[in-house]
């Protein structure tokens, strides 16, 4: 249900610098007007083949169509929110083709409505944040933990086989529709370690059957050249929202990528397993601290803490601006408020795991 922006996005992809291309667009079931102007602004176009899926199967399943269609030997995958810059396809193909230990690669997003208002804005902030310095550190190492959906780049021969899995993921005994860039990442790069069971598990599948590459573990990379934009919430529970499908993925990834990602470089898994800590211990050590000097009646101690913690995200939120987005006036006080809120989402978003809805979340959608 994109109808407001599926023409920009899939002209973002026939518009690309990178000529030898096909695009797969697949409609997933859209029971607004997506279908009739994918219909009529795309179907006579040779680079375009069209998908239309009865129902709603969501988004691992109707990728997995793509893919039992696609003839190319590296695949870049979209959300039907985003656009892609003219050349991102070729900034990642020169990746591609340069370095053969390569099997994914993320591109850069910022936030296409980034304009809209201090929530959007601060989410732009945050997207350059996590793309340039967390991706940008794991990429040093080849083991970037998550290849984002704006722009999700693979080498066929790293994913192929690993598709069945990918598409019927469970979790706690169901099916379990989050975690998609992340599961797909983990296969990538652990694909060495958990690629020969998955095989077996699924020997008499198409994606296993047609094709037998070898299970490795490639490197994954970040490009900051090859760049898109996404369309981000726009409203204060919207935004809650993502963080605890976010959120919810995050946790299911845990017992994929975290069984194995202790393999991977030292400094990178310190990385990762330190910010696993950092995510369930601050708001439990805030909720601890906070406890105790209300419970020994220390209430202007007490004060002086929240009045800390608002102190240090909003010095952060500066801090991150001057480097970041230094040409963006940017309310921190917003940023500390949704940086002391966030946190405890943790906790709500493990005692509703089971509840896999998901609830769109876009930008003015």
């Amino acid at each position: 249900n994109e109808e407001n922006f599926i023409s920009e996005c899939v002209n973002s992809m026939i518009n690309q610098t990178y000529e030898n291309k096909e695009i797969i667009v697949v409609n997933d079931g859209s029971d607004d007007g997506t279908k009739d102007i994918l219909n009529k602004n795309f179907a006579n176009n040779s680079l375009v083949k069209i998908i239309h899926l009865e129902k709603n199967v969501g988004k691992k399943r109707a990728i997995a169509e793509a893919l039992r269609v696609a003839n190319g030997e590296f695949f870049a995958f979209t959300d039907s929110d985003s656009i892609w810059k003219e050349n991102a396809i070729e900034c990642v193909m020169a990746i591609f083709e340069n370095d053969s230990t390569v099997g994914a690669i993320s591109g850069h997003c910022n936030v296409q409505n980034a304009d809209d208002n201090t929530l959007t804005r601060m989410q732009d902030s945050w997207y350059e944040k996590q793309y340039r310095v967390r991706k940008g550190f794991e990429s040093i190492f080849g083991s970037v933990s998550c290849v984002s959906g704006p722009l999700a780049c693979y080498r066929r021969s790293a994913i192929y086989n690993y598709i069945p899995a990918w598409e019927n993921d469970t979790f706690l005994g169901s099916d379990f529709k989050f975690a998609t860039d992340r599961v797909m990442t983990g296969f990538v790069l652990g694909g060495g370690i958990i690629g020969s069971g998955i095989k077996e598990n699924h020997k008499d599948n198409h994606f296993v059957t047609s094709e037998d590459h070898p299970c490795n573990n490639w490197k994954v990379v970040y490009s900051r050249s090859a760049r898109a934009w996404t369309r981000v919430p726009d409203t204060l529970s919207t935004v809650l929202k993502q963080k605890i499908r976010w959120n919810k993925s995050f946790i299911r990834n845990l017992f994929h990528t975290g069984k194995f990602y202790w393999r991977s470089s030292f400094f990178s898994a310190l990385y990762y397993y330190f910010h696993v800590l950092y995510v369930f211990a601050l708001p439990s050590s805030i909720l601890a601290a906070a406890g105790f000097l209300i419970y020994n009646g220390q209430y202007e101690n007490f004060g002086l803490f929240i009045a800390a913690l608002i102190g240090i995200s909003v010095s952060i939120s500066y801090l991150s601006h001057a480097i970041f987005r230094s040409e963006w006036f940017h309310n921190p006080t917003s940023g500390a408020v949704l940086a002391l809120v966030t946190p405890w989402l943790i906790f709500y978003s493990i005692l509703t795991i089971r509840n896999k809805t998901w609830i769109r979340d876009g930008g003015n959608s």
